[in-house]
């Protein structure tokens, strides 16, 4: 069959072939789609997790560290409280213990107040577990001296620390320089608070970070070599990609780090989000390569409606329904329409003489001539059993239709050699039907056509008698 006779096919003959060669990229299409969407989808969801964990993180945090910031601001007051009664001369040697125990109550996290005048310190309270710090001078200890020059040259509170402390245990030191005069020229000394890390850190509620999965850190950092120094929970350098929030500390920097204990990312969620998503690709492939099958099957549904599977060319229904759609068009611009019937001569003989197999080849070989006797434009079917129809489109009023049957019926006339030792007569007799002057319907021409085809056979019967 010729391919052009595809144009007034109910069916498109090459739709599934088509279909074919584009079936690979679209099923791959659905599968690239499918795939960015998801991934798409599960990085956001990853990247939206680790925002609002370190969100999460870091609200917590800023409780923390506002417990800490409280707890030693409050307690560092004291300071301020002891170095009032020194420039009133309100304390001595003989009061110092009275005032400090009345005093100290308020600021629970308080182990120990002194008085250093000139860097000395001469009084503590309480004494009992802190004699070993009476008589330090602190511009004479190798460790804390630089700090001790510093803090009366700043002239403002600096907290020290963590440091190991002479009367045992680890803690921290607020020291605040006392100036006898506002231009801070006569200096006294210091007014020392000192604050047990244990103290300060027992209010804050660290468990709210522990059982929300994090790990944490607090440490001072100098702000000169941006050295950490560890104070309390995990070593910084253990923690993973941590969110640091600052400590504000009287003259120090301290900052709190958090960081979860595997990763930002929520596991679990995007875990359940991965094989949701992989669940749905697949899904979506399968219900595409559904589909492409449906698809593939109507159209060989089609094919098998539409085409003659022995022959390769149209069928009965096909023939008849473009021979209507030419009617209709010829109705409309007054063009004519012809038909010609063909049935091939002794087919019945080959069939009984050589078999079905033969009587098979023998059809294939006049579908095959008559696909080499017409235009690409002219359409032929398979009417049934031996018998063919050719619908000639598109010919002018007047066209001599009889002279195709003619050259037709010679080409189909040859000897045909359909095995390696059969070669038989293949001719076929004709009729010919034109509308309007053979009939006005699909059923006229084909009944005037197969008549016609029938006188042609009579004639062909005498000839060989």
């Amino acid at each position: 069959m010729k391919s052009n006779n595809s144009e007034k096919a109910v069916y498109d003959v090459s739709s599934l072939g088509r279909l074919l060669k584009r079936e690979t990229i679209f099923v791959i299409s659905v599968f690239l789609v499918a795939l960015f969407f998801f991934t798409g989808l599960s990085t956001y969801e990853a990247l939206n997790s680790r925002r609002s964990r370190k969100l999460e993180a870091e609200n917590l945090a800023v409780l923390c560290a506002s417990y800490i910031e409280r707890n030693c601001n409050h307690t560092f007051q004291l300071n301020g409280i002891m170095a009032s009664f020194v420039l009133l001369g309100e304390v001595s040697d003989e009061n110092f213990e009275l005032i400090a125990s009345r005093i100290i109550h308020d600021f629970p996290a308080a182990d120990c107040v002194q008085l250093a005048p000139n860097g000395i310190v001469s009084n503590v309270y309480p004494l009992k577990g802190n004699e070993s710090v009476l008589g330090h001078n602190l511009f004479e200890d190798a460790k804390r001296s630089d700090e001790a020059v510093a803090t009366r040259s700043n002239g403002v509170i600096t907290i020290g620390g963590p440091y190991p402390l002479l009367q045992g245990g680890e803690g921290f030191i607020g020291r605040l320089p006392v100036f006898l005069d506002d231009a801070h020229f006569e200096f006294w000394g210091f007014v020392n608070v000192v604050v047990r890390l244990e103290k300060v850190l027992e209010t804050v509620y660290f468990s709210s970070l522990t059982n929300s999965g994090y790990d944490y850190s607090i440490y001072k950092v100098n702000d000169k070599t941006g050295e950490r120094s560890q104070i309390f929970g995990t070593d910084y350098n253990n923690l993973h990609s941590p969110v640091a929030i600052n400590i504000d500390m009287p003259n120090a920097h301290w900052e709190l780090a958090v960081s979860p204990k595997d990763t930002w990312i929520n596991v679990h969620i995007i875990t359940v989000l991965s094989i949701l998503s992989f669940l749905l690709i697949v899904a979506f492939t399968g219900l595409t390569l559904l589909f492409i099958k449906l698809r593939k099957s109507n159209i060989r549904l089609a094919q098998l409606a539409s085409i003659d599977q022995l022959t390769g060319l149209y069928s009965k229904q096909t023939a008849i329904n473009s021979l209507k759609k030419e009617l209709d068009y010829a109705k409309r611009n007054d063009t004519q329409v012809a038909l010609c019937f063909i049935d091939m001569n002794n087919f019945k003989a080959i069939n009984d003489k050589y078999g079905h197999t033969i009587g098979d080849t023998a059809l294939i070989k006049v579908a095959n001539r008559l696909n080499e006797s017409v235009r690409p434009e002219d359409i032929i079917a398979r009417f049934g059993g031996d018998e063919f129809i050719i619908i000639f489109r598109g010919k002018k009023t007047g066209t001599d239709y009889q002279s195709s049957a003619e050259r037709i019926k010679s080409v189909l006339s040859v000897p045909a050699k359909l095995s390696g030792h059969v070669t038989t007569d293949i001719s076929a007799s004709l009729g010919i039907a034109v509308y309007p002057n053979n009939g006005q319907s699909v059923e006229e021409l084909i009944s005037y056509a197969d008549k016609a085809m029938y006188a042609d056979k009579q004639k062909y019967k005498e000839s060989k008698k």
